[in-house]
């Protein structure tokens, strides 16, 4: 699994598409293309009409893609953990299963459930890579706080219910086990860092050569690199190489920037600036080549 992370508007889904198509295209590799970008672009990029499941890509060879917009998110969510959630609370509370909707609207549910379907998708071993779109940077790093904080928090759950395991077990009146479920909804959570810390995926920052940018990339390497993800590389895209004189300035800018960029980053590839928009089959091949991954 390969996965590129940045700000907005600095390249991601171009990257992310172009990695895809040359894999699909060129190795003859079966890929799947995701992204996760509530406002995605990918379906303007391939020049298709995506859906919310994995679906072959018509004009390319052995290309799948999927986009997930929130409302389908949370009604997957609803349809694999609703009634898990359910029996969980309803035996501390009387609730409802009217509770699950609530539970569905809360903040960090559709971004920990995203990295189930990642999970789910990896696990199931359907393709020779898995290409993922992150959304921007800070939707993406607190994608994976929440993560984090949730399989820790649960074995404070586990802990509590301990505690209270003899009450429960008397008012208890469904057919459940609690316990059980927190301690598998918490293994589950594990094993997705796992995933993403493991030598199966590699992790690329997309930036472009701008003081912003590269306070941001360097920020979010950090981030990986304290859950424990490695970054393979970096990609400066957009660099003025060759311009009229009118751009001089902005071009000496960018060689300062990609300076220190050196500095904090062993691999970079550097792309230069394309005067028209990567759309298609043809463009995407031709920045792919580009890209050296």
């Amino acid at each position: 699994m390969i996965s590129f992370w940045g700000k907005g508007g600095v390249g991601k889904t171009t990257c992310s598409a172009a990695l895809a198509v040359g894999l699909s295209e060129l190795r003859n590799e079966k890929v799947l293309l995701l992204t996760t970008d509530l406002t995605p672009t990918l379906s303007d990029v391939l020049e298709t009409e995506l859906k919310s499941s994995p679906t072959k890509v018509d004009g390319y060879t052995n290309l799948y893609a999927m986009e997930l917009d929130e409302a389908t998110v949370l009604k997957r969510w609803k349809d694999r953990f609703g009634s898990e959630v359910y029996d969980v609370i309803s035996s501390f509370l009387p609730v409802d299963e009217s509770f699950i909707d609530y539970v569905a609207g809360a903040p960090g549910i559709a971004e920990q459930f995203i990295l189930y379907l990642l999970y789910e998708l990896f696990e199931e071993g359907g393709y020779d890579a898995i290409i993922w779109d992150t959304p921007a940077s800070s939707s993406s790093l607190r994608l994976l706080k929440i993560e984090k904080e949730l399989y820790e928090h649960m074995g404070d759950a586990i802990k509590l219910y301990l505690r209270l395991k003899g009450f429960l077990e008397r008012i208890k009146s469904k057919e459940c086990d609690p316990l059980k479920l927190i301690g598998r909804w918490r293994k589950l959570a594990e094993d997705i860092f796992d995933m993403l810390a493991s030598e199966y995926h590699e992790a690329y920052i997309v930036s472009t050569p701008e003081m912003v940018s590269y306070e941001i990339s360097k920020r979010i390497k950090e981030e990986l690199s304290s859950f424990g993800i490695r970054v393979r590389g970096l990609i400066i895209n957009k660099y003025l190489s060759n311009r009229c004189e009118s751009l001089e300035k902005i071009k000496r800018n960018q060689d300062n920037v990609i300076e220190l960029f050196e500095k904090d980053f062993n691999s970079l590839r550097i792309i230069e600036y394309l005067d028209s928009e990567i759309i298609g089959r043809e463009a995407l091949l031709s920045f792919y080549r580009s890209l050296s991954i």
